[in-house]
């Protein structure tokens, strides 16, 4: 069987000393990178271990070039949040879970300071799982997908056209404007993980942006899994699964033969920059 090699742009990392499944996975080599997202508005307890900001650097201290780090935006605080996390070493930002809409005016300075400093954002959009107000450290805190849906990116992407925006989830249930958002907008892609609305990409996969851009040169290969909390032959689950996908149901189709973009390389032009802009 052939062995894909992935970046993995969407996950996070499980709180914890044991650090074996972390280390195994680094060492195996299929997963070539992987963009580890914290996100700071749940309470941690027994059931729930979701790493710090602090933690996911000291990860990507011990795993360099392995581990991309994304700092958590807090909704709560002003744009300087931005310039601190960039000086800590963090790559890009996560954004989940906002007290207003994300494409509200009072985030402007936010996503403005982020542009300046050329920090990717990744956005969750859409379903998101249940967690009740009682486990968010705010109660301000969305704990639905109303205040994140994928037509508020349009918003951001057009106030901050040069501000690299992904969308993670696909925007399930509402893919009609991840549709839109990847049309209009060259700084906005978006991440296969969680729940995939797969007919949906064996439909929409093959269609152009209005730049001309492949929809499957915008889509990028995500776990949303949490790196030392599962072994890791539970994260080549997925991995083999998106590689077969694109191999057998994609075998009938033009976008069959860019497994490898939406593997790996898509990965490797956004995060360098290389993505078209207006």
């Amino acid at each position: 069987m052939e062995t894909p090699r992935v970046i993995d742009t969407h996950c996070h990392l499980w709180m914890g000393d044991d650090t074996k499944y972390l280390d195994q996975i680094a060492e195996d080599g299929i997963i070539e990178q992987a963009w580890i997202l914290a996100h700071e508005c749940h309470v941690v307890s027994d059931t729930y271990r979701s790493a710090t900001k602090a933690q996911v650097l000291e990860a990507a201290r011990r795993y360099p070039g392995f581990i991309l780090p994304f700092g958590y935006i807090d909704w709560r605080q002003d744009a300087s949040q931005i310039d601190i996390l960039k000086e800590q070493g963090f790559f890009g930002l996560k954004a989940i879970r906002p007290i207003y809409n994300y494409d509200d005016e009072r985030y402007y300075p936010i996503y403005k300071r982020a542009e300046e400093l050329d920090m990717p954002i990744e956005f969750h959009v859409g379903i998101i799982a249940n967690r009740p107000l009682d486990v968010l450290t705010d109660p301000r805190f969305s704990p639905g997908p109303i205040r994140m849906r994928p037509s508020m990116l349009d918003t951001i992407a057009a106030v901050c056209p040069k501000l690299r925006l992904i969308q993670g989830h696909m925007g399930v249930p509402w893919c009609n404007e991840l549709f839109e958002s990847l049309w209009y907008y060259p700084n906005i892609y978006a991440g296969i993980s969680g729940l995939t609305d797969w007919e949906w990409l064996i439909k929409n996969l093959s269609r152009k942006a209005c730049d001309q851009t492949p929809f499957h040169q915008k889509i990028m290969f995500a776990t949303d899994s949490y790196y030392g909390e599962v072994p890791p032959e539970l994260f080549y689950r997925r991995v083999y699964f998106i590689n077969d996908f694109f191999r057998f149901v994609g075998e009938t189709y033009d976008w069959g033969s860019h497994r490898e973009d939406v593997m790996r390389n898509n990965a490797i032009r956004f995060r360098d920059g290389n993505i078209c802009k207006r």
